[in-house]
């Protein structure tokens, strides 16, 4: 269709030097705002790298220094003594007087003071009497420093008691005198001693529920300081040392909490394991120069702090501390769940609460340097150094980082000259061709406006263009080309919908992705694949004891628990039949350390049904066989689908029978011979397979044991 033409566009084109003089200036513009970028951009970097740098080293020359105080410590002889005088002292009280009164004191203490306490601290309610004594020392313990104590609990005071009249009341008002000038002088938070015999607690500076608890046996078994407890007990070195990374500390209501531990001898034995809580807030000063943020060249939105090992917070958020509302708010509308606002609020703390998972903080704790632009935990894109640091057991890292529209503040004070530079020129050179400019540039901004609409996914766009040339024929093409593009999104949409919605009722998400690549009909072959077949035992009883809807509400907690360590070891779960839980390494991702990865998931698995039986006082155990070779995995089924392994990599893990324990991890030898400079084993064993034959077998020793 031809219509006339009142303007050609040949002739417009006279107006084009108004258009090459807008783009001389938007190219110098560009350029000189591109530059601009880049030098801020440079500056920063060299700024948070040096901080960063800075920080880690002062973070590592204070833990190093903490490191000497404390081997000074154990090694002087007033803690030798201090020890020795009071464990014989806790060992007489085990064969203390506890009378029916003491102990209903001490169950009273329990249930209506410290457990409603440390629950409003708590995301989880721990389970009914789980903090109650284990054994006659403890009753006493608990009866005179705590029951009898001043109230409320929480508050800290030194532990001292006005009731008791045994040796180890007497001794223990001068064994703390002698203690008081080392806690002042380094600051720690407490300090506890811990018989290496028993792994009783028998020594507390300050009152505190884990006074006489058995930290191999007791409600706090599984806790990290339980376990640096449990290693130091058998040192034959007296400068053994470790660091326990922070966790929640209930014995302090569930504030975080992190100890440092070491052997104290006498002569050539162990007398007692030395644990020392150490404050965060002399790390948190000097990460923040006393919270001068400013003075440090962080402007209004910098800081720097500690990341752990389980990507959480080690340290206090500059903005939880400046304004702790506004801060939960700003969770709140993160990514982060409503769980981490909550934590967040409650504990008013961001250590242990606060998940920092991206590339930046991933390169740090394998030990990298480097500068990174990412997300933050609040959700704003920020400039970031990142780093690590190491002190013998325990690995962190150092976090320098300012809000990415901060560090580019100053560009905006050159956008604006720039803006109004170019605006002055452009106005004169629009003014010496206003009509011409207007007629060609009118046309033009409506199919753009209409194209960046298109583009944004708006279809009910139509341009109305009245001119009679070559824009007219460009506008009706234009219009013709969206009602078809809008034609075409909506069936497209709603077939992919269809199948969409029809592919997830039908398959997991596992599965899924195989039919949508084509491959649903085909099973696929992995050549080396290591997988775990894990049974739950207990779960009948249980079931018998509690009831099946409380069984199966514990399983539910179980599997969930089990779901999380896989995803945090990088094992897939396949499938969950009853109590059995089948897993695999190295199926869907080529990993070359997949088998240490299934065994440290199967300590894992024994951690966490340990834990749950401490806390839920259950008695579940878990078999675990780990075999490693090809397997076949694939869809099961025509119109119900599942998605499973087989062969006889799998076959074998399923096969291999129990010898009778409780919880135990028995690998093949595949397994072992990957692993075993890795994971200590026990004296392997054979077993007749049914379908297989003979094989050697290799079964992982307890953590508490190797």
């Amino acid at each position: 269709m031809s219509h006339r033409r009142a303007f050609s566009v040949q002739s417009k084109l006279l107006a084009a030097f108004v258009l090459l003089t807008i783009a001389g200036i938007a190219v110098l513009t560009g350029v000189g705002y591109l530059a601009a970028r880049q030098s801020l951009t440079s500056s920063a970097e060299r700024h948070l790298t040096s901080l960063q740098r800075s920080k880690a080293g002062t973070v590592k020359a204070m833990l190093t220094s903490m490191r000497n105080e404390v081997l000074a410590v154990s090694a002087s002889d007033s803690i030798t003594a201090a020890a020795l005088t009071m464990r014989a002292a806790h060992r007489e009280l085990q064969v203390a007087a506890v009378t029916p009164q003491m102990i209903e004191a001490v169950k009273r203490f329990h249930l209506d003071e410290y457990d409603p306490a440390l629950a409003k601290h708590l995301a989880l309610t721990p389970a009914p009497e789980w903090s109650l004594p284990t054994n006659r020392a403890e009753w006493y313990l608990h009866y005179h420093y705590l029951a009898q104590a001043p109230k409320p609990y929480g508050q800290r005071r030194v532990l001292a008691s006005s009731t008791d009249a045994s040796r180890y009341g007497a001794a223990l008002a001068p064994v703390q005198a002698k203690l008081a000038p080392l806690m002042n002088r380094l600051g720690f938070q407490n300090i506890l001693l811990v018989d290496p015999d028993t792994l009783e607690v028998f020594f507390s500076y300050e009152e505190s529920a884990v006074i006489g608890t058995n930290l191999g046996s007791g409600p706090y078994a599984s806790t990290n300081f339980a376990a640096l407890a449990r290693t130091l007990s058998a040192s034959k070195d007296v400068d053994d040392y470790r660091v326990g990374d922070f966790e929640e500390y209930r014995p302090k209501l569930g504030a975080p909490g992190a100890f440092i531990a070491s052997p104290v001898f006498d002569g050539s034995r162990i007398a007692a394991v030395l644990l020392l809580r150490f404050p965060i807030e002399p790390i948190e000063a000097a990460l923040s120069s006393g919270r001068r943020w400013e003075a440090e060249g962080l402007g209004k939105t910098g800081e720097v702090y500690l990341l752990g090992p389980d990507q959480t917070m080690r340290s206090d958020s500059r903005f939880l501390i400046e304004d702790p509302k506004a801060f939960i708010e700003t969770l709140r509308r993160s990514r982060l769940t409503s769980r981490t606002a909550d934590a967040v609020e409650r504990l008013q703390t961001t250590i242990l609460t606060v998940p920092v998972k991206h590339e930046a903080a991933q390169a740090a704790l394998r030990g990298q340097n480097g500068l990174m632009t990412v997300e933050d935990y609040r959700g704003v894109d920020v400039l970031m150094a990142y780093g690590p640091v190491d002190l013998d057991s325990v690995r962190w890292g150092v976090i320098a980082k300012i809000d990415q529209s901060e560090a580019m503040a100053p560009l905006a004070a050159y956008t604006r000259r720039a803006f109004a530079a170019g605006s002055a020129l452009a106005l004169l050179a629009s003014v010496v061709a206003l009509f011409m400019a207007s007629a060609l540039t009118r046309p033009i901004a409506a199919l753009v406006d209409a194209a960046r609409r298109v583009s944004k996914g708006t279809f009910d766009v139509q341009v109305d263009v009245s001119s009679e040339d070559e824009y007219r024929e460009l506008g009706e093409a234009f219009n013709e080309m969206v009602r078809n593009l809008r034609d075409s999104r909506e069936d497209l949409d709603r077939q992919v919908q269809e199948n969409e919605r029809l592919l997830q009722s039908l398959l997991p998400a596992s599965a899924a992705a195989q039919v949508r690549g084509g491959t649903s009909d085909t099973p696929q072959s992995f050549a080396d694949v290591t997988v775990a077949h894990i049974n739950l035992i207990g779960l009948d009883a249980l079931a018998r004891e509690l009831g099946e809807d409380h069984a199966m509400s514990l399983l539910s907690d179980v599997v969930g628990g089990l779901d999380e360590a896989a995803e945090q070891h990088g094992v897939e779960k396949v499938r969950t039949i009853g109590a059995s839980y089948l897993a695999a390494s190295g199926l869907s991702l080529e990993r070359p350390d997949h088998t240490a990865r299934m065994v440290e998931f199967a300590r894992e698995v024994v951690r966490i049904v340990r834990r749950f039986n401490a806390e839920r006082r259950t008695n579940l155990g878990a078999e675990i066989r780990i075999n490693a070779g090809p397997v076949i995995g694939g869809l099961i089924g025509r119109r119900k689908f599942i998605y499973d392994l087989w062969g006889d990599t799998v076959r074998l893990a399923r096969r291999i029978q129990s010898d009778g324990q409780k919880t135990s991890i028995v690998v093949t030898k595949p397994v072992y011979e990957r692993v075993r400079e890795l994971v200590p084993f026990g004296t392997p064993t054979q077993m007749e397979v049914q379908g297989v034959g003979t094989v050697d077998l290799y079964e992982v020793l307890d953590e508490g044991t190797a």
